[in-house]
C-alpha cells in the first residue's frame, strides 16, 4: 500500500528532490543553449527531460490529492479549482511582474524583436487566462502565444487545462448531480488535453503526448497503491528506465511517445524503491531538499527571461555568463518565491475560508 507519510519513507522526499531536480535540469539546460552550444547530439535535452518529470510527477500527485481529499464528503470541485489556482497563481503572478520588468528593459535598450513580437496587453491577458496553448474548435481566435520571453509559459497552460479537464470529469464520476456545471467545464478544458493526447505544441513534435504522458503519472499511483516491487528489482527498473531512454533518445527526439513507458518504468521504481527506504528523512537533508523544491516552480517560470535579457544586452559567451545566469535565475527565483509561491496554502485558505491540513506540495 502507498504511502507517501514523509516519517515512514523516502518517497514524498524523493518526490521532492525529482521536482526540484527537473526544475534544475530546465535552468540548466537552457543555459547550456544560451551561453555554451555545443550539446552532444546523442543525447537528450535536459531541458526537455525535465519537462516531462514534472508532468509524470503532476500526474501522480493530483492523483493523490484528488483520491486521497476526496475521501472528505466536504471536498468538492470549488475546492479542487481553489487548490489549483491558489497553487499555480501564487507562482505566477510574481513571475510575470518580473517578466514585464525584465522585458521592458530588454525593449528599451535593444528592442529585441523576439520579444516585442508578443509583448503586449492583448499577450498578458491571454497568459493569464492560460489560452498560450489552446487547441479546440476556437483555435482561431483564443490561441495565442507564451507572453514576451516567457516561453516556458506554454506548458504551464497545457496544465491548467488537464487539471480543470481531470477535475471536472474526477467530479462528474464521483457526484452525477454535477453534471450539468461541470460538463461545460469538461467540455471547454478537454479540447487542449484531447490534443495533447497524441498531439504537439509544435509542428516538430515539441510537446507531443504530455497529457498521455500526465496520464501514465496517473496510472502510476493507482499501480503503486495495488501492488509493490521488491527494492533491488525496483531500483534496477530505476536505473534502467532513465538509462535507456537517455541512450535511446538523442536531442530533438524527447518527445518522441514511445519513449515515455521508459520514464513511467522509471518512475515507478522510483516510487517502490523508496517506499521502504529511509536515507533522506534526517531533519537537515530534509530541509535542504524543501528548500530547493519550494522554488522550483517559480524558478521554472523565470529563468527563460532573466537568461533571454543576459543573453541580449551582453555580447560575452562562455563558462563565467552561463555561471551567472543559472546562479542569477535561483537567486531571483527564491525571492520571488518567498513572497508568492511559498505562500499558496495561505491564498487557498483565504480563498476558500478554511484551515487547510497540510499534504504533500504539488
Amino acid at each position: 500500500m502507498l504511502n507517501l507519510d514523509r516519517s515512514k519513507n523516502d518517497t514524498s522526499v524523493t518526490l521532492d528532490l525529482l521536482r526540484a531536480v527537473a526544475a534544475q535540469m530546465v535552468c540548466v539546460g537552457h543555459a547550456i543553449n544560451f551561453f555554451i552550444g555545443g550539446w552532444p547530439s546523442d543525447l537528450p535535452y535536459m531541458q526537455n527531460v525535465g519537462v516531462l518529470l514534472f508532468f509524470i510527477l503532476s500526474g501522480f500527485l493530483i492523483t493523490h490529492t484528488l483520491v486521497k481529499r476526496s475521501e472528505r464528503p466536504d471536498y468538492r470541485f470549488t475546492q479542487f479549482l481553489i487548490d489549483r489556482f491558489a497553487r499555480i497563481y501564487s507562482g505566477l503572478i510574481p513571475a510575470l511582474v518580473l517578466i514585464i520588468v525584465v522585458d521592458w528593459i530588454v525593449i528599451y535598450l535593444t528592442a529585441d524583436p523576439h520579444v516585442t513580437r508578443y509583448f503586449n496587453l492583448k499577450t498578458l491577458v491571454a497568459n493569464l487566462f492560460m489560452l498560450e496553448s489552446y487547441r479546440g474548435v476556437w483555435e482561431n481566435k483564443l490561441r495565442w502565444g507564451a507572453f514576451g520571453s516567457a516561453s516556458p509559459l506554454w506548458t504551464l497552460a497545457i496544465e491548467w487545462h488537464i487539471y480543470l479537464f481531470v477535475g471536472a470529469v474526477f467530479f462528474i464520476l464521483k457526484a452525477p448531480r454535477s453534471f450539468p456545471y461541470l460538463f461545460p467545464i469538461a467540455l471547454f478544458f478537454g479540447q487542449t488535453a484531447s490534443h495533447f493526447l497524441i498531439g504537439s505544441y509544435q509542428a516538430d513534435g515539441v510537446g507531443r503526448g504530455l497529457f498521455s504522458l500526465w496520464l501514465g503519472g496517473a496510472a502510476l499511483y493507482v499501480a503503486s497503491r495495488n501492488f509493490t516491487i521488491p527494492r533491488w528489482p525496483a531500483i534496477a527498473m530505476a536505473i534502467s528506465g532513465f538509462a535507456i531512454f537517455a541512450e535511446t533518445h538523442p536531442a530533438h527526439a524527447e518527445y518522441n511517445l514511445a519513449g515515455y513507458p521508459l520514464l513511467l518504468a522509471a518512475m515507478i521504481g522510483v516510487i517502490a524503491a523508496t517506499q521502504t527506504s529511509h536515507l533522506l528523512t534526517g531533519d537537515r537533508i530534509n530541509k535542504a531538499i524543501s528548500f530547493f523544491a519550494n522554488y522550483s516552480f517559480t524558478l521554472y517560470l523565470v529563468h527563460h527571461t532573466i537568461m533571454y535579457a543576459m543573453f541580449v544586452i551582453w555580447p560575452e559567451r562562455g563558462l563565467l555568463m552561463f555561471a551567472v545566469a543559472v546562479l542569477l535565475s535561483n537567486l531571483v527565483a527564491m525571492g520571488l518565491a518567498a513572497v508568492g509561491e511559498k505562500h499558496h496554502h495561505q491564498v487557498a485558505r483565504f480563498l476558500s475560508g478554511r484551515r487547510l491540513v497540510k499534504e504533500h506540495p504539488q
